[in-house]
């Protein structure tokens, strides 16, 4: 990853020698014995082993607060995640002061590197991703801080460094001396030579992330570049924070809303007698859901969905910016730029993709669509299958499903159970499993918190997932995963030359250096050499109202998707962070996820995670329904990766290009419901900015994950071989290698063959194998 891209992909870590033989040979030991311990218990299930303790730290806080060093009061805190500056105002301030410094001085050192000789500029890479991890130390405990801390001050605070390091990270795009020093390495076969695997993925990214910030530019068209950027942060912005509709509310007669709850109708209904409701509310939802009335159902969608002039202007800037920030670079659209490092390539491969996955479900869409006419004709008593309606579409769903609900909420799933379970799980498939870890003063930001140490039965400890999965009052972060730092290895980072190569010949005695930042440094069994561990943080909004605090069908999934990400994180690991976890395509990283959430209603694997025996026909109502429209859902999202690709085409930079037009053009000729005039949904849609360009991939990630499920896991979900070949075939891999020979190598054979080009015939053959809906 480039200097350029540091902002948008939080996250990474650390520098320098740690030499502490006693220390790291102890620990060792420790690890070849928990290793030996891990196999001897590798065949138990749901024995009394050492991860039946997980259930009650997550379900019962005195377990967990015996268990654990938390205390309230103490003498000196260490510091979030045990980093000592994250502890107050002062300290964030301090640690952004550090790492820019720090990292100014990398910079020299690599600028100085043709005239320090042959082994400096070896070592370019090596600290061109020094350099990123360096400021990312900062960067990415900020941009988790600042998301989820609940001392205001200190989410302000980080807030702060994040803008300062963004700020700096800008006026490293345009240091031209970056870029052509690391240019001359990559035309040195002597030094490309030498390279490994994740260092030459490495420097691959730095290459592309530098042109595609217009490093490579004369300086005029460098200047307009920084200048359009600036104007994209701006619009950027104002998309995302406008109120787009035209109108702001309903004006409803109460006795038109019959089917509506009364207490909604009390909730809403003025003095004037007449009901007035915000066309952003989760009241209009239930107007749309519920309501009989049509003519009140289409007067709250048409509401709902219109927009302002100004907002379908901020859109269209928003785009046409893009445009000509792509075009200044010499790339036809801004999909063009965007999609080149990704596993789509390029434009036409991404419709490719799109249009055969169209053609696949096209069945589906077909039943769901009928389904739904069938009701509105038995409803409204017609002798023919009407048309249905976007207004239509909440209200007749509903109907058609009341009669067809399941329970999703059960006491069989505590998070401590699903915790549990999915260690059990990791043991099976990957030989790892989660441990315990103590928390001391000051580690974690609230008492909820629970720390799990990932222990592999060959590695040993591996790295650390910080767990925040309960709601409570002020906490706004959902399912998340939050890398607080991924793997690198250390020992050779020959920090002490930094000053001496990056100032030669200078009176360094005049200079006010800050001390230097000392990085974690662990040794890990079977490797050479010192490591920083991957660290992450997952969150989620589960209720702990319930003692213990009990799980939806849903939520369960929700848990597993996100410990497929932390999954990655953990096996993802490199010498070089920048390409290590979840380091990787846009439109790949996902597969891990969405994989996980197949796992989970297997019958061979709910027996690890369930408090008691479920009914296999309470899980079968569940997965029935949750399939239930799903065809009229994956259409919708096809219809939004679509319009992604439109508004961000070639079509852009002509001059009469309209993206109301595009949008209802697009809607009559691939949505289930004909467009509606006056309607204009886009300007609500801010994964625009986002995504822009990359809508598609959840989707393109789900059709290769049910693809390697049927192939690798749906017979034997358990299966440590398969479960192996995927840690070593893809997960262990990050960014550092092809993701599409990574996926082809996992299913093998003929499928393996189809995809491993990763041209548009790849996509086309990832399009026709569709979505299990």
């Amino acid at each position: 990853m480039s200097i350029s891209t540091l902002k948008s992909l939080p996250q990474f870590r650390k520098n320098v020698i740690h030499q502490a033989s006693r220390l790291f040979a102890s620990q060792s030991s420790r690890y070849a014995t928990l290793r030996r311990s891990n196999t001897a218990t590798n065949t138990v299930e749901n024995g009394n082993d050492k991860n039946d303790n997980l259930r009650s730290l997550f379900d019962d806080n005195t377990a967990w607060k015996l268990n654990s060093s938390y205390k309230t009061h103490s003498t000196e805190p260490v510091g979030l995640f045990e980093s000592p500056n994250f502890d107050n105002v002062h300290g964030i301030a301090f640690a952004t002061s550090q790492a820019i410094q720090r990292a100014q001085i990398i910079v020299e050192r690599i600028c100085n590197a043709p005239d320090n000789g042959p082994e400096e500029m070896a070592k370019v890479v090596k600290n061109l991703d020094r350099l990123s991890d360096t400021l990312c130390v900062v960067i990415d405990m900020a941009e988790f801080v600042r998301n989820a801390h609940p001392d205001q001050v200190i989410m302000e605070a980080a807030n702060k460094a994040y803008g300062d390091l963004c700020s700096y990270m800008n006026t490293l795009n345009t240091d031209v001396r970056i870029y052509e020093v690391l240019s001359l390495v990559l035309a040195d076969k002597n030094i490309v030579s030498k390279f490994t695997a994740d260092e030459d993925a490495a420097a691959t990214v730095f290459l592309r992330d530098f042109h595609k910030s217009g490093i490579h530019l004369r300086n005029q068209q460098r200047a307009e570049f920084v200048n359009l950027s600036d104007q994209l942060i701006h619009v950027g912005r104002e998309f995302i924070q406008m109120n787009p509709r035209a109108i702001k509310q309903v004006k409803i007669k109460p006795s038109a809303l019959g089917g509506v709850s009364p207490s909604l109708i009390r909730s809403v209904v003025r003095n004037d007698g007449f009901a007035y409701v915000p066309t952003d509310s989760p009241e209009c939802q239930m107007i749309l859901k519920y309501a009989q009335n049509e003519n009140v159902r289409r007067q709250a969608y048409e509401s709902m969905n219109s927009a302002t002039k100004e907002s379908i202007a901020t859109l269209e800037q928003l785009v046409k910016t893009r445009s000509a920030l792509a075009t200044l670079i010499g790339r036809e659209s801004y999909a063009d730029l965007q999609l080149q490092d990704k596993m789509a390539k390029n434009p036409n491969n991404v419709d490719a993709f799109l249009r055969t996955l169209l053609d696949h479900q096209g069945p589906t869409f077909k039943n769901d669509l009928n389904l739904l006419q069938t009701t509105k004709q038995h409803d409204l008593c017609l002798n023919y299958l009407p048309t249905v309606n976007a207004w239509d579409r909440d209200y007749y769903m509903q109907m058609s499903s009341a009669s067809r609900s399941s329970p999703t909420n059960m006491p069989y799933f505590s998070v401590g159970s699903v915790i549990q379970g999915l260690s059990k799980l990791f043991r099976h498939l990957y030989g790892v499993e989660f441990e315990h870890a103590p928390v001391r003063f000051g580690e974690v930001w609230h008492e909820q918190v629970r720390k799990l140490d990932v222990i592999c039965e060959q590695e040993g400890k591996i790295g650390t997932i910080y767990c925040d999965l309960f709601s409570r009052p002020g906490k706004t972060t959902n399912a998340a995963h939050y890398t607080i730092r991924t793997s690198r290895r250390v020992d050779d980072d020959d920090a002490v030359n930094d000053i001496k190569y990056a100032f030669p010949g200078r009176d360094l005695d005049v200079i006010n250096f800050l001390p230097p930042v000392d990085p974690p440094a662990e040794s890990v069994v079977g490797q050479d050499g010192l490591f920083q561990l991957p660290m992450i943080v997952l969150t989620c909004d589960f209720s702990a109202s319930a003692k213990p605090a009990l799980l939806s069908m849903f939520e369960v999934e929700t848990l597993f998707h996100e410990m497929g990400h932390a999954m990655h994180s953990m096996l993802g690991r490199s010498h070089f962070h920048n390409v290590a976890g979840t380091r990787c395509a846009s439109d790949f990283v996902e597969l891990p996820s969405i994989l996980m959430e197949h796992f989970a209603w297997h019958p061979k694997v709910l027996p690890l995670f369930a408090n008691g025996n479920v009914a296999p026909d309470a899980v079968q109502a569940f997965l029935k329904q949750r399939k239930r429209f799903s065809g009229i859902e994956v259409n919708s999202q096809i219809l939004m990766a679509l319009v992604d690709q439109r508004y961000h085409s070639s079509l852009v930079s002509n001059h009469q290009f309209s993206s109301v037009s595009e949008w209802h053009n697009l809607q009559d000729q691939v949505g289930l419901f004909p467009s509606v005039p006056g309607t204009m949904w886009p300007v609500q849609f801010g994964h625009l900015f986002g995504y822009g360009s990359n809508y598609y991939s959840y989707l393109f990630d789900r059709t290769l994950a049910r693809r390697v499920w049927e192939k690798s896991f749906n017979s034997n979900p358990l299966d440590r071989e398969k479960g192996q070949a995927f840690r070593d075939n893809l997960l262990k891999w990050g960014g550092a290698r092809d993701p599409w020979q990574c996926i082809a190598d996992v299913l093998g054979g003929e499928d393996g063959s189809k995809i491993v080009h990763g041209d548009e015939e790849a996509m086309r053959t990832v399009g026709d194998w569709g979505i299990d809906v």
